[in-house]
């Protein structure tokens, strides 16, 4: 997969792992799925269609 990030956010993933001695796409990797993890219906139908609709 390719991902291409803003300078600022890019920025704040090197810091991050620097901090953790990941490597930058283990890093990327961790916090994606951390988040898809925490927040499984962040995206659900109901939200999409609410926002459409208004």
């Amino acid at each position: 997969m390719l991902l291409r990030l803003d300078e600022d956010t890019n920025r704040l993933l090197i810091k991050a792992k620097d901090r953790s001695s990941r490597s930058k796409t283990a890093e990327a990797y961790m916090r994606l799925r951390d988040h898809l993890e925490r927040f499984p219906d962040f995206y659900n139908s109901e939200t999409v269609e609410g926002k459409k609709a208004q």
